[in-house]
Order: C-alpha cells, then structure tokens, then sequence
C-alpha cells in the first residue's frame, strides 16, 4: 500500500482517535475516582470534626481509625427511623434531592428556614464508640445555603460539634461561622430544655449573658453578620424540630437509656 494512499491515510486518522478516546476515558475515570476520593475525605474531617474529635485529631491520632468507629446509615426523617432497605454506601443525597419522589414539600407553617423541600431520607454517621449521632443540616443563608454536620450526644439534646463545610457567606463577616470562635460555642450546649421543647437560638452578637438561665440554650451571634447568625438559627430550629430529626433523637436517646 502506498504511503499516499487514501485509505491509509484515513486508518492512521481512524487510529489515532481510537487511542486519543481511549486516553480521554482514562483521564475521565481518574478524574472521577480522585473526586469521589476527596468528597470522602472532606465528609471524614466533617463527621469528626462535628463529633467532637478535634482534640484526638491535634494529638495525632489517626483520622482513619478515628472515622472507622462511626457506621454510616440511612434515616427515614419523616419516621425517625433507621431505613433498612436502603444501601447507606450507594445512597445519593444529591441525586435523591433531584428526584421528585425522594422529596417532600415544607408546608409554609413549618418552613422557619425557608427551605421549601427536604428529602425524605438523609445520610446519618452513628458513633459506636461515644454513642453520639451526626446529622446532616442545611438552609440558605444570606447569599447561598449553608451545609454543616451537628453531633448529638447519645442523650439526644447535648451538641458535641458543629462543623460548617460549604457557604457563601461575606468573607469576614457571614463567613465567621466557619471559624473555631463561633463552632466552639456550639460544644455543651443544648437542644431542648428539660421540658423538652426546642430551646436552642442565636442571639445577636454581645446579647449573650453566661449567666441567664437560658445561657444552656444561647450562642452568641457574630459582630456585623445579623442576618447570617438568623439563618443559622432558623435552618437548626427547622432539622431539630419534630419536622426534622426531633423524632429520631426522641426514639435514639430512649433507646440509649
């Protein structure tokens, strides 16, 4: 055949966009193993950092065996139920998000955060080593929504962490919800009052009093950031209410008595 040849001409072109497709899938695959690899460990640092294990962390335990005491599982949130039939490692919140039939619409009375919808199923890490629960939560905030895990201890009222790990915040401003300052605030505090009803607020920044009675309940807002300590408070208040995960941590707690 004839180096000039037409038809070897178009078998080089055919092969060479055979190897360069076969290189373009590679890179996709490698692509997405390495981002799915990075959203595992973003939810690690989250889940610990929510369950309280900061400290373990600095004095250099290992984040892996650390992690490796939580089993993560699936809650029916409008039950308060552990879902059985649901494969916690396949499971997508995202995906779910998008699908209509994995979604139920806020009536207006209930949606304090304004959040319109929520999914009826939710990605949980339970803690068989301190018995705590970490919960997924998120509502927009000022610019954006806010996503943060929160860790409840096996009472099912006293908050082990909070840990903010995507906003839009004003930098500066909002934004210090991310910051050790306000997230430590959250340690030792309480969901509901011993009466058992939802308790928990932010308050505006200096309106914190030690102690007042209510100082159990109370986090102190951020300098200039009103409006995003607001919707903090409101998106806590909705997935703690009886709406939320209220129901849940009321059958979690009595089964840890």
């Amino acid at each position: 055949m004839s180096n000039d040849s037409i038809l070897k001409t178009f078998l080089v072109v055919f092969l060479l966009c055979i190897v360069c497709s076969v290189l373009v899938c590679l890179a996709a695959l490698v692509r997405i193993d390495r981002e799915a690899y990075n959203q595992l460990l973003e939810t690690r640092s989250t889940v610990l950092a929510a369950g309280g294990y900061d400290e373990e962390l600095a004095a250099g335990a290992s984040a892996d065996e650390l992690f490796a005491n939580f089993e993560m599982k699936i809650l029916n949130v409008d039950t308060g139920e552990i879902a059985t039939d649901i494969n916690a490692e396949e499971f997508n919140p995202k995906a779910a998000m998008d699908n209509p039939d994995m979604v139920v619409a806020i009536p207006p009375a209930y949606d304090i955060a304004n959040l319109k919808q929520r999914p009826k199923f939710v990605r949980i890490f339970v803690d068989k080593s301190k018995g705590q629960v970490v919960l997924p939560i998120y509502g927009p905030g000022m610019w954006g929504v806010m996503y943060a895990y929160l860790g409840v201890a096996n009472d099912g009222t006293t908050i082990n962490g909070l840990k903010f790990y995507q906003h839009s915040e004003t930098p500066g401003l909002g934004a210090e919800i991310e910051r050790p300052r306000f997230q430590n605030q959250w340690v030792g505090k309480k969901l509901y009052s011993n009466s058992g009803n939802l308790a928990i607020k932010v308050v505006k920044n200096g309106r914190f009093d030690p102690n007042a009675a209510d100082a159990p309940y109370t986090i102190d807002g951020l300098a200039g950031a009103t409006v995003t300590g607001d919707k903090v408070q409101d998106m806590v208040q909705y997935w703690f209410s009886d709406n939320g995960y209220g129901k849940f941590l009321a059958n979690y707690s009595k089964s840890k008595e």
